[in-house]
């Protein structure tokens, strides 16, 4: 069977992910009176100057806006830019640092999801917390703009949001009149094995650029943005074209090769027997921020077969 290197998947991250789309889109929670609400915060002129990123799309998001220098610490995921990586670590989704981020005095912790610990010892300490969230394409928008709100570089943001959007028409308009091939999107599976497939569905920044790219989700009638599918629910789904986003960073020809060979064990699937399974390793693949234009290039290309994969 032949494949194609697009090029990693951490089950922290992904897990995250699976865990937060069901949450608020966005809420700014100011610390409680009497902890001295306003003291620890950054001037209102400037605003806040000492900003915890929580995860790797937050992070992502700060830097694009140029807020860099405001950055005191990141989540253990984050990787991108690459001068984030110098940023102290300060826990992931399920296992936060809290001593670490109370060390970094914060006037701004800036968390995706739920984060009930975060949330609760910020509250407990007079922190404020921006709590956005990235379920489908438009919150990833929303996000982008409250987050520039907060940090008073709202031209920026703006004006990010309306380069990512124009790439991605660019996107949609060069696939506009191709055919749609039957799609599975792989996110997670258990190393090793085709168990515990989990895939998206409507809802999903993910399923919305497959969508954008020219693809058709095989699993586009999920009642979830995200589940686990058996091998059986598959095959009866016959898809096309399989993907698999691995998010760690570029893949070597031998770890696509044992992906290659992983999926030789379900021949009765047209994307197999076709050999069009492929997999997109990059560091952008599974992080929804102002890289998202760069997955839907490199789905169209998948998708559609052209040169530039």
């Amino acid at each position: 069977m032949s494949g194609r290197v697009i090029g990693g998947t951490l089950g922290a991250l992904v897990a995250g992910v699976l865990l937060c789309w069901l949450l608020p889109k966005f809420q700014y929670i100011p610390p409680p009176l009497p902890h001295g609400a306003g003291e620890r915060g950054g001037s209102p002129a400037r605003g806040p100057q000492r900003v915890i990123c929580m995860s790797p799309a937050v992070t992502e998001i700060v830097y694009a806006l140029g807020q860099g220098e405001r950055v005191a610490g990141i989540s253990n995921y984050s990787s991108y830019p690459p001068e984030a990586r110098e940023k102290p670590r300060c826990g992931g989704f399920f296992n936060p640092n809290l001593e670490r981020i109370l060390a970094l005095r914060p006037d701004l912790i800036i968390a995706q999801g739920r984060a009930e610990k975060v949330l609760e010892f910020a509250s407990e300490r007079g922190l404020e917390v921006l709590r956005v969230e990235f379920e489908d394409l438009e919150s990833v928008f929303v996000a982008t703009r409250n987050i520039g709100r907060v940090l008073l570089a709202e031209e920026e943001a703006e004006l990010l949001c309306a380069d990512v959007r124009l790439q991605l028409a660019e996107v949609k308009l060069q696939v506009k009149d191709k055919p749609r091939p039957r799609t599975f999107v792989v996110v997670a599976r258990e190393p090793g094995s085709l168990r515990g497939l989990q895939t998206v569905g409507p809802g999903s920044f993910l399923n919305d650029l497959l969508e954008l790219a020219g693809g058709e989700n095989v699993f586009s009638d999920m009642s979830r943005s995200y589940a686990t599918v058996s091998k059986e629910t598959l095959i009866q789904r016959q898809p096309e074209v399989i993907v698999e986003l691995h998010g760690e960073g570029i893949l070597e020809p031998a770890d696509v090769d044992r992906i290659l060979e992983i999926w030789d064990a379900m021949p009765g699937l047209p994307a197999v027997r076709n050999g069009r399974v492929y997999a997109v390793g990059s560091t952008f693949a599974l992080i929804p921020g102002p890289r998202m234009a760069e997955l839907a290039k490199k789905l169209a290309a998948i998708l559609h077969e052209t040169g530039d994969r």
